[in-house]
């Protein structure tokens, strides 16, 4: 029998809830959501950040727990790995990576906190925050925005900015590793990364919603501060001749491929309406550029380099479209967020929670029960 679209809709959100207890660990004493039972065993940083934003709906004790494990493997100097709470039968190792990624724990804490209102974990929280977000200023940013010192710190390995950024093609290969874990291997890339500075942007201004819940004024407006500060700095790096935001190499090259960064400022409300309404009407609803049958594709469809089965060098992921999402919604793009939805909704009924996905079949590829792409609960629930 054919089910309803409110039957639809329920199956998917237990699902979700289903596959992220299930894939719940605990590593000395911290409990936290690997993203994959049969890939990814470790935390991960961007993806307990989207575990504890669907978590939040269903336990907003497990998303708590989430982001303090998140936290706990917080280097001296502030920084926030991109990988830890490595194990060996139950026991947690003394090492991370030594790299981070985008920073969407103030987003996520704050998402939290909205369904808990446990001021007492925000409380806890900030301090380490303010201690990450110092780190990122001090190492990470160039001219005010973000730059990546290699790929794996993007989340999105060996994605085609990259192409332009190394001389030798080390992010399509396994030499991609060292730099991220091998003490004093030199980190030589700096791509200046235009969806790492908008998280970044977004970041800010959760700091400073956070530092107004907690009665700290003085941070409060710091942050705000800081964030229009990064936002203008995004026009003035990024923006080209065509109104698009391209990342740029380690020698100021624009980075012209068209990607799923070009929306990236969407997430960050860092465009004017005009602006937006220009990239949604000429780049997102085309055809022959991002909307494909299902989800955008990470890289448009008609670029020369576009693999539906590339790993991010053209297939779709649940996070990119739930950012996606989240900046139709800020820019009021209503009908337009519901549609995307709707594909998500598709893909994810026709192959499961799965790790990406081809944006022309909608056929799933790479990991199974994958946790961020639960991630279509939270588009769901907070539509």
């Amino acid at each position: 029998m054919k089910q309803t679209k409110k039957e639809v809709i329920s199956a998917i959100i237990a699902a979700a809830k289903e596959l992220l207890r299930k894939n719940r660990r605990t590593v000395a004493g911290h409990t936290f959501t690997i993203p994959s039972p049969y890939e990814y065993r470790h935390q991960w940083l961007w993806d307990s950040c989207f575990h504890s934003i669907v978590l939040r709906h269903f336990d907003t004790a497990a998303a708590e727990a989430e982001i303090k494990s998140l936290v706990a493997s917080q280097c001296k100097n502030g920084m926030i790995p991109h990988e830890s709470k490595f194990n060996i039968l139950g026991k947690m190792l003394p090492i991370t990576s030594r790299i981070t990624q985008p920073a969407f724990i103030a987003r996520a804490a704050l998402e939290v906190y909205e369904k808990s209102r446990n001021k007492q974990f925000l409380a806890n929280i900030f301090p380490r925050l303010q201690q990450y977000h110092n780190w990122l200023e001090k190492q990470r940013e160039v001219n005010g925005v973000l730059k990546v010192v290699d790929c794996n710190e993007s989340g999105e390995d060996n994605s085609l900015p990259w192409d332009d950024e190394y001389a030798v093609p080390v992010h399509k290969t396994y030499l991609r590793w060292f730099p991220t874990y091998v003490p004093f291997f030199p980190q030589l890339a700096a791509l200046r990364s235009v969806t790492a500075t908008s998280v970044y942007a977004d970041a800010l201004e959760c700091m400073s919603e956070i530092a107004r819940v907690l009665g700290e004024g003085r941070l409060r407006s710091g942050y705000g501060s800081k964030r229009k500060a990064v936002i203008a700095a995004m026009a003035k790096v990024f923006r080209q001749e065509d109104g698009l935001y391209y990342s740029l190499t380690h020698s100021n090259k624009p980075i012209r491929y068209k990607t799923h960064s070009i929306f990236s400022p969407l997430f960050a409300a860092a465009m004017t309406k005009a602006e937006a309404k220009k990239l949604v009407n000429e780049h997102l609803l085309n055809e022959k550029e991002f909307w494909t049958s299902f989800l955008i594709p990470t890289v448009a469809a008609n670029e020369p380099k576009f693999n539906p089965k590339g790993y991010w060098r053209g297939p779709t992921w649940v996070n990119i479209n739930w950012m996606l999402h989240r900046g139709l919604l800020r820019y009021g793009f209503r009908a337009v967020a519901d549609e995307l939805l709707q594909k998500t909704i598709a893909v994810i009924r026709k192959s499961g929670f799965r790790e990406y996905y081809n944006p022309l079949t909608g056929d799933g590829l790479g990991a199974r029960q994958f946790g961020w792409s639960t991630l279509i609960a939270d588009m769901i629930l907070e539509k």
